[in-house]
């Protein structure tokens, strides 16, 4: 997204707190159950026609990009463009944007995009609230990503899988919930 500055005397463009973001989701979102102590949460959101269908929580530590956590509304009946998430895209979103603090080779992910190696299909056990879930899932060049349908929302997971265990055990959070 482009962002044009104000002209004099206009006010930049409002962002929304997490707080705002989550009131105006509507709806629970997931998030990890255990995430490692010191990593830092990022927030990001997308949606359609001015209506807020995705809501991206990203964990970090320091500077390495660590699991990322997707949870997707449907978009209202008369918008022009509909949701969707596959598990390539977020697969592949992912990957490009993965970096390491021990990452010598910073080409390394765009190298991994361009030319990705073959996904391999599967299943697994996601962890939601305690309750297991079989979720689809699709792995390639050292990360996986999951997907679990619960009723209209669409959760997404992915992180390198050195990480599998903390990035399958979800919890749901609502407004006024701390992230």
């Amino acid at each position: 997204m482009f962002r044009i500055p104000p002209g004099a005397g206009q006010p930049g463009p409002a962002i929304p707190t997490h707080e705002e973001t989550l009131r105006e989701f509507a709806r629970p979102v997931a998030v990890l159950a255990h995430p490692a102590p010191g990593w830092t949460i990022l927030l990001g959101r997308d949606g359609t026609d001015g209506y807020l269908t995705d809501v991206d929580v990203q964990y970090a530590h320091q500077r390495s990009y660590r699991v990322r956590v997707r949870t997707t509304r449907p978009a209202p009946a008369n918008s022009r463009i509909k949701s969707s998430m596959s598990l390539d895209d977020i697969l592949g979103n992912t990957i490009a944007n993965f970096t390491d603090e021990d990452d010598l080779d910073p080409m390394a992910s765009v190298e991994a995009l361009l030319n990705p190696a073959p996904t391999t299909p599967g299943e697994t056990l996601l962890r939601l609230d305690g309750q297991e879930h079989t979720a689809r899932t699709a792995a390639r060049n050292g990360f996986f990503a999951a997907k679990l349908e619960i009723g209209d929302q669409t959760i997404a997971v992915a992180a390198p899988e050195i990480l599998r265990d903390v990035a399958l055990d979800l919890t749901w959070i609502q407004p006024g919930q701390s992230l």
